[in-house]
């Protein structure tokens, strides 16, 4: 970042930046534990337990994200006041997330509300900021959408309008498909925490974040999960 760590730890213990970070951290230190916890009823082969845990730990990984875009949002270096009251009138987080984004970009390439993103930007900051917010809609939607699914409780029906009008319920991610969804919430996260603070930083790391991502992505959906739960009941019986 920026002005470094120091700026940080000079903050008062009120601020909201410090409180946002505590709540993201414990909330990882949860998310530890539902791992933890769908990994063993995999191995027991409990496949009850297996989808309540794996709803658990898909709202984990919901609840995560939503602590990391308030983190940033209130970082003291970043968003201004008027800029996190605009994001925060959008009604979904991944229309959150996206404005975050639009922000963070046309605040570091001086681009006006009234202007799209591609006019007075170069062909590769464009592309850039293209790939993030296909990434939020085509990736990340529906774990970060899908928590409220998780936590409102339509595990089987999905309300689709107020006329209680309802279509059957997803199935739950596996592991696998939970777990890389959250790398990719974490390092995405990264690459718009040091866009909003630093243009020159993220300039330098954006590719090595995108590597990291690139990496993740071709396996997202999990269909290597099969052998994962082989693997894993077969250790349990050593």
């Amino acid at each position: 970042m920026q002005n470094g760590q120091g700026d940080y730890e000079k903050l008062p213990t009120s601020h909201p930046f410090r409180k946002h970070s505590q709540n993201l951290s414990a909330l990882i230190s949860g998310l530890r534990q539902a791992e933890r916890i769908h990994k063993q009823m995999i191995r027991q082969g409990n496949e009850p337990a297996v989808s309540f845990s794996a709803r658990m730990h898909s709202l984990m990984i919901g609840m995560i994200a939503e602590a990391r875009l308030r983190k940033i949002l209130f970082d003291p270096q970043g968003f201004n006041d008027r800029e996190r009251k605009l994001i925060g009138r959008e009604r979904s987080q991944i229309g959150q997330w996206v404005l975050a984004v639009e922000c963070a970009f046309r605040r570091q390439y001086e681009v006006a509300m009234h202007l799209e993103i591609a006019d007075p930007v170069d062909p590769i900051a464009v592309s850039r900021y293209g790939e993030i917010i296909r990434m939020l809609k085509d990736d990340l939607a529906p774990i970060i959408e899908g928590r409220n699914k998780v936590a409102h409780g339509e595990w089987v029906w999905e309300e689709k309008s107020k006329e209680n009008t309802f279509r059957q319920a997803k199935r739950p991610l596996n592991y696998l498909e939970i777990k890389r969804r959250g790398q990719l919430i974490d390092s995405l996260a990264e690459m718009i925490h040091i866009l909003i603070v630093s243009e020159p930083t993220f300039q330098r790391d954006f590719d090595d974040l995108y590597k990291k991502i690139d990496a993740i992505r071709p396996n997202i959906d999990g269909t290597d999960y099969s052998n994962f739960a082989i693997e894993l009941r077969a250790s349990a019986r050593k």
